[in-house]
């Protein structure tokens, strides 16, 4: 952390330097201690601007850019989902005839079948109690 002085706390080291001038002994009033002070707050505001010259100053960055996710990829329909689900579902409460007739739809459609393995692999799936 850089630190700066001021351009303010510059001028109040100058006028603190002041009482300095007015302390020094009568003998020394050739204009020594005026010079001091004098270079001394000009010193202290030269660099204070000098300083904020010098700094780097802020650079503007443009905020980085936000992306949105990608729609997600349509699926087509499958007409059979919906009766395939139920009829999975009973045959997991133990309808006989619905897990005939789920294997009947998988049999007539094993075209579909590697897709539907893939997309509901619970379908193939049965616990054995």
């Amino acid at each position: 952390m850089s630190r700066t002085i001021t351009l303010a706390a510059a001028l109040a080291l100058a006028v603190a330097g002041a009482p300095l001038l007015a302390a020094a002994p009568a003998a020394a009033a050739d204009g020594r201690n005026a010079a001091f002070v004098g270079g001394l707050a000009a010193g202290a505001v030269g660099g204070v601007l000098l300083g904020q010259a010098l700094a780097p100053q802020p650079v503007y960055a443009a905020p980085a850019p936000v992306y949105a996710a990608p729609p997600p990829t349509p699926v087509a329909y499958d007409p059979y989902f919906d009766q395939m689900t139920r009829l999975h579902m009973a045959c997991d409460a133990g309808n006989r005839s619905a897990c005939v007739h789920f294997g009947v739809i998988i049999g007539e459609h094993r075209e579909k079948m590697a897709e539907w393995r893939r997309l509901h692999p619970d379908f193939f799936t049965w616990e054995r109690y």
